[in-house]
């Protein structure tokens, strides 16, 4: 702008103040670098994506009830009937988690889903690992797959999930970790000697922790984090076993209030704040992001407003989940270091990192 006059006021004028905290936190949501760390594959491809067949018609604009949800979930991966078309979904997902300022991803991937398409398991996580590889090529984002057990599968079944992903990775996959997740048919215990072999391959553990029984069950299983667990809610002394063990936890409000609204009536009912007061590292994520209708962003707009979260608070969240994040160790302290720097130089003005210099 010139600095002339423009009726009744001037360039200076107009550019000398502030965004309202409106816009400032809408603007902090989708700039403030952040991991996600809890979105699922299939759950993440969106409507606009050009699946074959009627695979499409699968993803949907209402919520029809858990049983439903279940049923919908896998059969999205008949729609994927190439390897390029899982790497072309990995990409898109990849590309709008970055467009809403996330400098890594962890995309949960569970074989007992995706073995719906007739693309072999072991091509479709190659294509996936590719897809990682350009990003972090073209943008330098991180991340990498979590492979999942399946919890409607024989708990025995869990093993050869952990083989295939010792396979992948050895094939150059990024596969940092091993999950669980599913529809809640086998008690989350019986994954226990999976998980615990997973381990001594040398990878990561999460779990899904869905019941008021999961969360005593997920304190004997050798866990990383923890995603969901919402039933440690009001419950402080397992909570401190959670804290003492060093288990973070992912925390899915939108979601949890999509599925659940019996139980968490507004998405201020979720307890990640709770986790956040008490010293349980948390940190946002979508879950099912194209099932529930949400993105990254608007789940730390929708936190803030559930919360009354300051700025600074939200920095603190999108910083926890960068260090609750799976990176890799040669590079890991740089990496938080250039984060936290970017993140804090947005707090006074979100429109630039001028004040990380």
């Amino acid at each position: 702008m010139s600095s002339k006059s423009l009726g009744d006021w001037t360039a200076e004028q107009a550019e000398d103040g502030v965004l309202c905290d409106v816009q400032a936190m809408r603007v902090l949501a989708r700039r403030l670098p952040k991991a996600e760390l809890h979105v699922h594959f299939l759950g993440a491809i969106r409507r606009s994506f050009p699946f074959a067949g009627a695979a499409q018609r699968l993803l949907p604009d209402e919520y029809a009830g858990a049983t439903d949800f279940f049923a919908r979930l896998p059969r999205v991966a008949l729609g994927l009937t190439s390897a390029d078309m899982f790497e072309a979904a990995t990409l898109r997902i990849l590309e709008e988690n970055l467009n809403f300022g996330c400098a890594h991803v962890e995309i949960m991937v569970t074989p007992g889903e995706i073995g719906l398409s007739p693309v072999p398991v072991a091509e479709s996580l190659r294509a996936i690992g590719r897809a990682f590889d350009q990003m972090k090529r073209s943008t330098g984002l991180t991340g990498g797959i979590i492979l999942a057990t399946y919890r409607a599968a024989a708990p025995a079944a869990a093993f050869q999930v952990v083989e295939l992903a010792m396979a992948a990775r050895d094939a150059g996959v990024p596969i940092p970790g091993i999950g669980n997740d599913g529809d809640i048919t086998h008690p989350v215990i019986a994954f226990a000697p999976a998980l615990e072999y997973a381990k001594k391959q040398g990878f990561h553990v999460t779990c899904h922790l869905d019941t008021p029984q999961d969360v005593i069950e997920g304190l004997e299983l050798p866990l990383d984090r923890a995603d969901h667990a919402y039933d440690l809610k009001g419950r402080p002394e397992l909570q401190a076993r959670y804290r003492e063990r060093g288990i973070s936890i992912t925390s899915a409000l939108s979601a949890t209030h999509h599925i659940m609204p019996g139980v968490f009536k507004s998405p201020a009912d979720h307890p990640a704040d709770e986790f956040r007061r008490g010293g349980i590292k948390t940190c946002l994520g979508t879950d099912d992001p194209s099932f529930v209708h949400t993105d990254i962003a608007q789940e730390y707009i929708t936190a803030q407003q559930a919360y009354g979260w300051t700025r600074r608070e939200m920095y603190e969240m999108a910083t926890n989940s960068l260090e609750m994040a799976w990176l890799d160790a040669r590079d890991r302290d740089a990496r938080l270091a250039g984060w936290r720097a970017a993140g804090a130089g947005l707090l006074d003005d979100p429109r630039t990192t001028k004040g990380a210099n």
